[in-house]
């Protein structure tokens, strides 16, 4: 009953176990490396460094997250939930590139990689959760 949120269960997580167990020397490839972002245009690395945890802690935690926000979906549809997601994703990863930026302006600092995985998304969720339990308490 909610496609999306098993398919971004069991895809990462999956992908995450193999690179951390089997094919560690591939990790590098899902590394939320933003200098080769920004240099030498590598977009894909948007992507790939947003959906797959590089750390099996990391990967335990957005699962878990996952899996109980599989409501969401059932509510709202998969539809609406994953254009959700989607705006949510895009935001978080515009909002990276412009705070890193502004950090590199204002203060000096050089960030070249950030740490990957789905924390953002389950971070947009949790606050539809807490909107949510709020309505219901109220």
């Amino acid at each position: 009953k909610a496609p999306l949120s098993k398919s971004l269960l069991l895809v990462p997580s999956a992908i995450s176990i193999l690179l951390t167990l089997l094919f560690q020397h591939y990790q590098k490839f899902f590394a939320y490396n933003l200098q080769a972002i920004k240099e030498d245009f590598q977009i894909w690395r948007l992507v790939c460094g947003r959906a797959i945890c590089l750390d099996l802690k990391d990967t335990f935690c957005s699962s878990l997250l996952i899996y109980n926000f599989r409501i969401f979906e059932r509510r709202y549809g998969s539809r609406k939930f994953s254009s959700f997601l989607l705006g949510a994703w895009m935001l978080s990863a515009l909002f990276d590139l412009l705070l890193v930026e502004i950090a590199q302006y204002v203060f000096g600092i050089t960030i070249s990689s950030l740490p990957s995985g789905l924390e953002l998304m389950n971070s947009s969720t949790t606050v539809l959760l807490s909107v949510t339990a709020r309505a219901a308490v109220s």
